[in-house]
């Protein structure tokens, strides 16, 4: 740190702490002591699967680029300079080695995808999925994935091993749930 005292520096890590109410009767017991809807983090990963949306450390991370991450409209390297952009451009210029990809997860029964599954297609290795679960609102087991470009049309058969099992996945398109945003931004 920066010995002209511009910076300063708190640690938190004792003052904040966060507690964790689960169980069958959790619903009941966070009613009696909350007036709000209560939700948890697999509820809140659900949601973000059925909309396409990326996680920090997984689908955004250092190790893919931005492009690979499918976050090509928020990116405009045109507009000026900025840091990183050089490298950006660079890595978009070269070429992509992924893609990140919404996959719809056929025939599963008692397990969902979690991340780090191989996926394949014809035996070989093409990607892996980042993340996945069930989809209440869609009705469908989902999983987020990077693959070769060349796999990450919409529409496009792949397979994903599942607790050992090989599962037919189909690329959907972006966001299967309100892919047009219509209830993010309250519209008719």
């Amino acid at each position: 740190m920066p010995r002209d005292s511009s910076v300063h520096f708190t640690p938190l890590t004792g003052a904040i702490g966060v507690l964790v109410v689960a169980g069958p009767r959790s619903r009941e017991l966070l009613q009696r002591v909350s007036n709000d809807d209560p939700f948890g983090i697999r509820a809140m990963d659900s949601m973000r699967l059925e909309k396409s949306y990326r996680m920090v450390g997984t689908e955004l991370s250092i190790e893919y680029s931005a492009y690979e991450s499918a976050m090509d409209r928020f990116l405009h390297p045109d507009k000026g300079s900025f840091v990183g952009r050089e490298a950006l451009v660079a890595s978009r210029d070269k070429g992509l080695r992924y893609r990140l990809v919404t996959l719809e997860v056929m025939n599963v029964r008692d397990a969902d995808a979690l991340g780090n599954n191989a996926l394949t297609v014809k035996g070989d290795l093409i990607g892996r999925a980042t993340g996945g679960g069930y989809g209440f609102r869609i009705g469908k087991s989902l999983a987020l994935g990077m693959v070769g470009p060349e796999y990450a049309t919409p529409g496009e058969e792949l397979s994903i091993e599942i607790l050992g099992q090989q599962h037919k996945a189909k690329v959907l398109e972006e966001s299967p749930f309100d892919g047009k945003n219509k209830r993010l931004r309250d519209v008719s």
